[in-house]
């Protein structure tokens, strides 16, 4: 039996290292810059590069460990995407109302009315136009994988020129595009 088993702890022993991890760095040691090691990893970093301008001074830390992405995960995040874009919305439609209402109470002729009624109709129809795109979202179930999700943390120069740790989510498709989340 022990025979046996002698694989099985090598394969899971060779299983248990980190690839954004270097094999000499010794344990609890702060991560470093590494470089890309897999296909993944190499497909975002050419994204990076590719895109310079929104990653300034970039300096890679670490990556986190590939995930599924799928068509409920994708959902989800444009989902939330979409309801930030609607509330976002909200606030010019309820300016819009509110002058509305304030013409009204004036009294404003009926062609200033009608004017200010109109700003106020374009943008509620807009708001619900953005509400339905974000139910769309709601209650997807398909488990359909769409590509790899990757979490990688860097640090850039801000607006100061200061180096700060920063992170983002990537997705991976299988012919190789990259989109970042």
């Amino acid at each position: 039996m022990k025979k046996n088993l002698l694989p099985l702890v090598l394969l899971a022993a060779a299983g248990c290292t980190n690839p954004s991890t270097p094999a000499s760095a010794p344990a609890g040691a702060a991560p470093t810059a590494v470089a890309p090691t897999d296909s993944l990893q190499k497909a975002v970093a050419t994204y990076i590069e590719a895109n310079k301008a929104e990653f300034p001074g970039y300096e890679p830390v670490k990556w986190g460990r590939p995930v599924v992405y799928t068509r409920q995960s994708e959902a989800a995040i444009k989902g939330v995407v979409a309801m930030k874009v609607f509330d976002d919305a909200l606030v010019p439609r309820n300016k819009a109302l509110a002058n509305y209402k304030a013409s009204l109470a004036r009294h404003d002729p009926p062609a200033r009315n009608k004017a200010i009624e109109t700003v106020y109709g374009k943008a509620n129809k807009y708001n619900d136009s953005l509400l339905v795109i974000a139910n769309k979202f709601i209650g997807v179930k398909d488990t359909t994988r769409l590509g790899t999700q990757l979490l990688h943390t860097y640090r850039r120069k801000d607006n100061a020129g200061a180096l700060v740790l920063d992170s983002a989510n990537f997705v991976v498709y299988p012919g190789g595009k990259v989109e970042l989340l």
